[in-house]
């Protein structure tokens, strides 16, 4: 049970530092591209309530709190799902890696989906896979670092489930870039 907790608290922390400082600055920085990128879009308000072009105080606070919420949320969903994960923490991250990009994509063109019509689409879509990559995949590597799990080999029941997980993400994404490009 110690090790569950652990597990828990140093996912939940890497996720927090990682989100905050990672996933709050590229999500800062990729703001801006996009608004650079289509200038005309000044004043358009957004999905979240943030209006293009405006750099606030609130806005910038409102994007590192999400990406520290966000990472405690794939902290914690590390530690917790990284026994059905394959051994060896580069196949973990790279599977990790893909499933919450997938699953992030998906989820971010379904809840900003009238933004999508207004900024340019392709390049939306590419720097959120970009932010969420590189948010997420430090997460396995610094958590099996601070708090290793114990040496075991997945079965085959594991394997499917992930699998089958994968590939549901996947659709999911899919799908989601489909809905945005419908828009």
């Amino acid at each position: 049970m110690r090790w569950w907790l652990r597990s828990v608290a140093v996912g939940s922390g890497v996720g927090l530092g990682v989100g905050l400082v990672v996933g709050g600055t590229l999500g800062r920085v990729f703001m801006r591209l996009l608004f650079l990128a289509r200038e005309d879009a000044l004043g358009f308000e957004t999905a979240m309530g943030a209006i293009v072009g405006e750099f606030t105080r609130d806005g910038t606070t409102f994007v590192y709190v999400f990406g520290a919420f966000a990472g405690i949320v794939l902290g914690v969903a590390y530690a917790l799902g990284r026994t059905l994960l394959p051994s060896g923490t580069r196949m973990r991250t790279l599977v990790f890696t893909l499933g919450t990009t997938a699953f992030m994509l998906g989820q971010i063109v379904r809840g900003n989906r009238e933004d999508f019509s207004i900024l340019p689409i392709t390049l939306s879509l590419l720097l959120v896979v970009a932010s969420v990559a590189l948010t997420a995949a430090p997460v396995p590597v610094l958590v099996e670092r601070l708090a290793p799990d114990r040496e075991r080999h997945p079965g085959r029941v594991a394997q499917g489930v992930v699998a089958l997980g994968l590939t549901g993400f996947a659709v999911f994404g899919v799908t989601g870039i489909l809905i945005a490009y419908s828009g």
